[in-house]
């Protein structure tokens, strides 16, 4: 009696260690089977659907998990398992796969003319015919009916995971429903500060914003690809191309989160960092630019990801401890992106994730890490705002300086008008006449800056014309010809210096240059291997160099090419006077 006892719970415990027969006659909601089959895993794809049927009673063995995982593998997941109809009516039901991104899986269903095959996955054309995102069978099983199946799973465009689920079409579709609903918000609110970034980047120039709003974009694109939203998209003869891109989304959305980082928290003033993350970039481009199909190391791009967000957070703290202003917010903010990538990516390898239990963590993680880090861009637009406040400020105060200082010196001119009048002498006279243009050459310089918006230059070409025309009319010789060639233009301190120079030698060529108070006076100004070329000539009678240059306007020109210009100034009397100076 012992023994026999002994022998009936051998048999009840070999039978349970069997796949177990599945009963859809009670049930009466989604139901994970995958406890209830039988796995085998097949190395390297290699086997066909007879020798897996021909050796299956020694190579599957009992499955104990919900969750089938190999990671990114080239094998393929063989299962066998039986589906019975306990109840007195026929019923329908749906064979579910969670993973939406899987190559091929095919269905051998038994009937009496041996198996029949049923194909789906990203690869099969059919898959998607209701626009359901998800992979499933179509069940059907009349009363007191048991069939027997072999399902075969294999992927190399993603990782190899999934649970396997029965259910009603009904329920399918409330699952999707839901699911839809919620990555619909999530790509929406996503998609509206891609634009709000895009839009500030366009009116700011600032890359930050661009930078960001591409890095956003590719990781809704992968998502798109991931959650299978894709479908609404794209046709339904580009999936299968979709689904190979997952590398170039995911090398473009590194290399892009790299870029934003190096420009809001202005990297390239710390060498070395900097050094690190120029790597990360070309490793990145390198995966998009070289992946092919012999070629297709999704495994190491995903590592590459989760490094170079590891290797940002770590420098933000470093960053934040050295008190730049926005490393809170990126420290914060890649901080979560990671936690959200590491759970996927967990998943995705079949370890424990936050997903299992959260499975719309990810989505969330994303968002709250885009507000984040919209707002840190926030922060740097009204930085921005202030500096061009201040600039505007700025500019504001610097032509009322400039428009004062025309003024003290006409001033000046006025005043000593008055103290020499009594003199009538022609000598003060004309010395009077000289201080007055050098004054009004620097004049010139400031009227000009205080009456254009752009105080840090001026338009040389009208800076010239002004001074000659002043000059002509300060000078009875209004025959003289002024004619002026000017290709180049000069900075505020140059202009000032050069003004003083024109005004002294124009007023000599005025003053000695023309017995019959007419004649041709040549300005010319360009640049020449980095360097500016000024030349003054005129056609004149020309003087004595050795007896006539220790006059006090020579002197002066002298004095501002070399201790002001650090130039050089050099004189030709042939066929009239003709001053070059070169700085």
């Amino acid at each position: 009696m012992n023994l026999n006892r002994f022998f009936v719970f051998i048999l009840v415990f070999m039978t349970s260690l069997s796949a177990g027969t599945i009963d859809i006659g009670s049930m009466d909601k989604p139901t994970n089977i995958l406890k209830d089959v039988e796995v085998y895993i097949d190395k390297e794809n290699a086997k066909s659907f007879k020798h897996i049927q021909k050796e299956s009673g020694s190579i599957f063995v009992r499955n104990s998990s919900r969750l089938l995982h190999l990671g990114y593998s080239s094998d393929a997941i063989w299962l066998k398992f039986k589906i019975k109809n306990s109840s007195e009516k026929k019923i329908k039901k749906v064979l579910v796969l969670s993973n939406n991104m899987l190559d091929h899986i095919d269905l051998y269903s038994k009937n009496e003319n041996g198996y029949t095959k049923k194909t789906i996955g990203v690869f099969s054309d059919s898959t998607f015919n209701e626009n359901l995102r998800k992979f499933y069978f179509n069940l059907s099983l009349n009363r007191g009916e048991t069939k027997e199946f072999y399902l075969k799973v294999s992927s190399l465009s993603s990782a190899l995971y999934f649970e396997l689920d029965l259910m009603s079409k009904d329920e399918l579709y409330q699952i999707e429903m839901h699911s839809q609903l919620t990555l619909a918000l999530f790509f929406g609110a996503i998609l509206s500060l891609i634009v709000y970034n895009l839009f500030i980047y366009f009116f700011t120039k600032d890359t930050a914003y661009l930078y960001y709003s591409l890095y956003q974009l590719f990781v809704i694109w992968n998502h798109t690809s991931y959650s299978g939203m894709n479908l609404y998209i794209i046709p339904l003869k580009y999936v299968a191309v979709d689904a190979y891109l997952i590398i170039f989304y995911l090398s473009s959305l590194t290399l892009f989160a790299i870029l934003f980082t190096r420009k809001l928290l202005e990297i390239h003033k710390y060498k070395k960092i900097d050094f690190i993350m120029k790597i990360l970039m070309v490793i990145s481009i390198g995966f998009v630019l070289f992946t092919s199909e012999d070629f297709y190391p999704l495994e190491i791009v995903v590592a590459v990801l989760l490094l170079s967000l590891t290797l940002m957070v770590l420098i933000s703290f470093y960053l934040l401890y050295k008190k730049v202003s926005n490393a809170k917010y990126i420290v914060v903010g890649w901080s979560i992106a990671l936690l959200g990538w590491i759970m996927l990516g967990s998943r995705q390898l079949g370890t424990w994730s936050l997903l299992e239990n959260y499975p719309y963590f990810y989505e969330f993680s994303i968002f709250v890490e885009a507000i984040l880090f919209s707002i840190a861009l926030a922060s740097k637009l009204n930085k921005t705002k202030e500096l061009e406040h201040s600039v505007s400020t700025n500019k504001v105060l610097t032509r009322e300086l400039h428009h004062r200082v025309k003024n003290n010196m006409q001033f000046i001119i006025s005043m000593y008008r008055l103290k020499l009048a009594k003199y009538e002498s022609s000598e003060i006279s004309n010395s009077l006449k000289e201080v007055e243009g050098t004054i009004q050459a620097m004049s010139a310089t400031h009227e000009m800056l205080y009456s254009q918006e752009i105080v840090s230059s001026l338009d040389t070409q009208e800076y010239f014309t002004t001074l000659v025309q002043r000059l002509k009319n300060s000078y009875e010789s209004t025959d003289v010809e002024i004619k002026l060639k000017v290709s180049s233009s000069l900075d505020i301190d140059s202009s000032i210096y050069v003004g003083i120079i024109l005004n002294e030698l124009i007023t000599n060529s005025f003053k000695y240059a023309f017995n019959a108070k007419r004649g041709q006076i040549t300005i010319s100004l360009f640049e020449k291997n980095s360097k500016f070329v000024l030349t003054v000539e005129d056609n004149g009678k020309g003087y004595d160099t050795q007896k006539e240059c220790s006059g006090f306007g020579l002197e002066l020109v002298k004095s501002l090419v070399e201790d002001e210009l650090q130039g050089v100034f050099t004189t030709d009397v042939i066929k009239g006077t003709k001053h070059q100076i070169s700085w």
